[in-house]
């Protein structure tokens, strides 16, 4: 016949608190990395999905002819793009992917509102991002679509689709 072993439990003081230990652990150790886990997901989704990062919501038109002195100029490409053309950067954290939310892209007076956050934008905005319009101490006459002439033009809400006609004299 064999004999049963029986191994005598270690009760004292440091084995009694390595049990509770172990114990603990077996709780503890999933619980950590089950938050940590899901921390993580969190912080790669919200970096995706983040209502100001490089998802498009807003996306308007409007067209800007300048005339100084009755002499119609060009207004210059990349604007908003180009460094040497992106002089206020206060509007960035609303562009995508390095660009300001308002620029063009060609010499055609289109100006391209692209945002990523639904909010409005006005010229005195765009002239700012632009910088290469200087208007102190000149007469600025501005009208929107052929209208009555607009007193206040650098707050203008830019609407898609507008014909925003500024005269500098």
């Amino acid at each position: 016949m064999k004999e049963k072993r029986i191994e005598k439990r270690d009760d004292s003081y440091f084995a009694a608190g390595r049990r509770k230990r172990k114990r603990y652990m077996k709780i503890y150790i999933p619980i950590i990395a089950a938050v940590a886990i899901a921390l993580g997901a969190l912080f790669i989704l919200g970096a995706q999905g983040n209502s100001l990062g490089n998802k498009m919501v807003l996306h308007l038109h409007q067209h800007l002819n300048v005339t100084a002195d009755g002499t119609r100029l060009v207004i210059p490409k990349n604007i908003g793009i180009d460094e040497s053309l992106y002089k206020d950067h206060s509007l960035s954290r609303y562009g995508l992917q390095g660009l300001a939310p308002l620029h063009t892209h060609d010499d055609s007076g289109t100006i391209h509102v692209e945002s990523n956050a639904n909010r409005n934008y006005t010229l005195g905005e765009f002239l700012d991002i632009w910088g290469g319009l200087h208007l102190n101490g000149k007469m600025v006459k501005v009208t929107v679509n052929g209208s009555e002439p607009i007193s206040d033009y650098r707050n203008l809400i830019l609407r898609d689709g507008e014909q925003i006609a500024l005269d500098v004299r």
